[in-house]
């Protein structure tokens, strides 16, 4: 019987089909984390969440699986040297992640390590980021592509890194700035490598698909390209050109727009390379998608393609294409940072409060004194049945209104608005129960079973954690992480704590559509009750703000040896209040001169003790080190 509800788990939350070999479900109820990509090595995530509470780590904190980033970079770079071996491609793999996927020191440590192995390179689009990257030692062959808008300073940093040995290449956005780059080499005496980036015809498909075609933001249109082609050649900088660039988009969607760009932009490279120019690399940008909700579909958080299928269509169409050129096949620069870091993250988080909508019909029975409203109201109950379900659900309506009425004009006191309540909700749930068994489709009733759902209070912040939820309707696969050998009939949406309505997570991935509902245990009252966020290690945190001054997050880097042991559990700490305020300009000895300077004037008045305001004054420098997010609390509190 368990094996059976473990089972129905899986399929519930749906892990064997997004987890992507990563993620499942152990015999005893509990999310496992599988570092190497299979079930020969397995940590129980719930065992980890324990041993932080152990060390004080407090929710909410992100898990970071760096053999899970190992593995699954591993895995790309496999995939690619797979089809180069399979179809005999004369040409290597020099692939890069972009440094805005994820910025955070400890991933792209992380990063660079497992990286070496590959001759894995970084690509950067501003100055800050070049400036960050160029500290990282990698392998001298790996690639430092500069994208993005470039000022003088920008373009003067990438000439210095050539002098420190490194492989740059500045990929060109506008010919203002390859007049800049020329001009910068005919005074320093040498260039580094540059690249064009194309303006394709084609598109990708998603979310960001206007990230391609001829209206996108980047890139030189045909025009522009002669312009940039002739620029170089004047210049006597043919042999500098080593790269074609493009990009149509992330999490690209559909495996036949990726075709139609690398048959485009294979004929760019071509062209170009056979009138003279001394082009080694065609840069395909980004796109690879992920999985999110398990559908292997062309739906907007999936993709209808293997990582394998994507890296033989990108090898076979670029060599086809140079054989009909008759010229050679470049080198291969993949810019895919999404695939590569999103499933080495796990944000973990506990529920706080529930609240559920309706009450006990028992706990509040009717009075003879009650408004006689409330008595039709229980007679409906007792009547309705799978045929006049529908007439009794309106009359339902009609006898909240009038009684919510009767409320605001003083005619019904508070505890027989509190029993409307409590019948309207127990009226809804009996219709809603005769509506999912009728095989009707009525708006009206999908509508109320959206506004059925428990109502789970969760210790973190959407604005800050998962902001993609909020500014692109990013879904991410979300389930509790223990008790998934018991059935749960209930349902609930996930609160925030942040003072704003938007801070309701109430879509969810399935397989077949979008959940408006997640299935989830009323949290017991002698034990935490944890949700796990997953799949949230490409931009989450680059995009994360401090919306109510919560800020980053605690983290923990768990590393595992390939024997299933945990080598070490690293702690890097979040955001404390006083970091999160000198970020918005508040100065520490400012806020303690203000404390201090209403607490002595209330000492003065009499209102306070000398010993009281030092109490409050040491209490307030403290707060500076408090992190802003709820502190754990023994028990759970469930309203309703």
């Amino acid at each position: 019987m368990i094996k059976n509800v473990i089972q129905e788990s899986r399929d519930l939350y749906g892990i064997d089909d997004w987890g992507s070999g990563y993620f499942g479900i152990s015999e005893q109820g509990t999310v496992e984390v599988y570092p190497f990509g299979n079930k020969q090595v397995a940590i129980d995530l719930a065992k980890i969440v324990d041993h932080a509470t152990e060390i004080k780590v407090k929710t909410p904190f992100i898990l970071r699986f760096p053999q899970i980033l190992d593995t699954q970079l591993t895995r790309i770079q496999n995939a690619f040297r797979g089809a180069m071996e399979e179809f005999k491609y004369d040409g290597e793999l020099r692939a890069v992640f972009p440094f805005k996927v994820n910025q955070r020191k400890e991933f792209i440590d992380d990063l660079v390590s497992s990286g070496k192995k590959h001759i894995y390179g970084l690509e950067v689009g501003t100055k800050p980021e070049l400036f960050a990257a160029l500290a990282y030692d990698i392998h001298p062959e790996a690639l430092f592509v500069c994208n993005g808008f470039k000022d003088s300073h920008f373009i003067e940093l990438a000439f210095d890194a050539k002098k420190m040995g490194k492989n740059v290449v500045l990929v060109i956005e506008g010919t203002d700035e390859l007049k800049f780059i020329i001009n910068h080499a005919k005074k320093v005496g040498f260039c580094v490598d540059i690249g064009l980036r194309a303006k394709l015809y084609s598109k990708g498909s998603g979310m960001w698909e206007k990230s391609g075609g001829i209206g996108s933001k980047f890139g030189l249109n045909s025009v522009e390209m002669i312009e940039a082609l002739y620029l170089l050649e004047e210049a006597g900088l043919k042999e500098k050109l080593v790269m074609i660039h493009y990009h149509i988009g992330s999490q690209i969607t559909e495996i036949k727009k990726v075709k139609s760009a690398m048959k485009e932009a294979a004929r760019v490279y071509a062209k170009i390379l056979k009138s003279g120019f001394n082009l080694r690399y065609l840069n395909i940008g980004g796109g690879i998608g992920v999985d999110y909700d398990g559908s292997k579909t062309s739906f907007y958080v999936s993709h209808n393609y293997t990582i394998q299928e994507f890296a033989n269509d990108v090898i076979y169409i670029i060599q086809d294409v140079c054989k009909s050129e008759n010229c050679k096949t470049p080198h291969i620069v993949s810019e895919s940072g999404r695939a590569v870091a999103a499933y080495h993250a796990v944000l973990i988080t506990d529920v706080r409060e529930v609240e559920k909508t309706g009450g006990d019909l028992e706990e509040w029975k009717i009075s003879p004194t009650d408004h006689r409203i409330l008595g039709d109201m229980i007679n409906s109950l007792s009547y309705m049945n799978g045929k006049n379900f529908v007439e009794y659900f309106h009359d339902a309506l009609q006898y909240r209104d009038e009684l919510f009425t009767l409320f605001s004009l003083g005619y019904l006191e508070i505890e027989e608005r509190a029993k409307a309540e409590v019948i309207y909700y127990a009226l809804c749930k009996k219709a809603l129960n005769f509506y999912r068994n009728s095989g009707m489709q009525l708006e009206e009733f999908d509508e109320l079973e959206k506004n059925q759902f428990g109502k789970y209070m969760a210790n973190f912040s959407m604005f800050q954690s998962i902001p993609d939820t909020l500014g692109i309707d990013q879904l991410f696969p979300v389930m509790p992480i223990t008790r998934l050998n018991e059935r749960t009939d209930h349902h609930g949406v996930i609160m925030d704590l942040t003072c704003d309505s938007d801070g309701c997570l109430d879509k969810f991935v399935d397989k077949r559509d979008v959940k408006h509902s997640l299935a989830l245990h009323i949290p017991k009252s002698n034990e935490s009750y944890y949700i796990g966020f997953f799949l949230v290690g490409a931009y989450q945190e680059a995009l994360g703000n401090n919306h109510n001054l919560f800020g980053a997050v605690n983290e923990l880097v768990v590393r595992i040896n390939h024997d299933g042991k945990i080598s070490s559990i690293e702690e890097v700490k979040g955001e404390d209040i006083g970091e999160i305020l000198r970020i918005m300009n508040y100065k520490d000895e400012e806020i303690i001169s203000s404390y201090e300077m209403q607490l002595k004037r209330n000492v003065a008045a009499g209102i306070i003790d000398s010993q009281e305001c030092e109490r409050i004054l040491k209490k307030v420098k403290d707060f500076f080190n408090e992190y802003p997010y709820l502190v754990r609390k023994s028990t759970l509190e469930i309203v309703g």
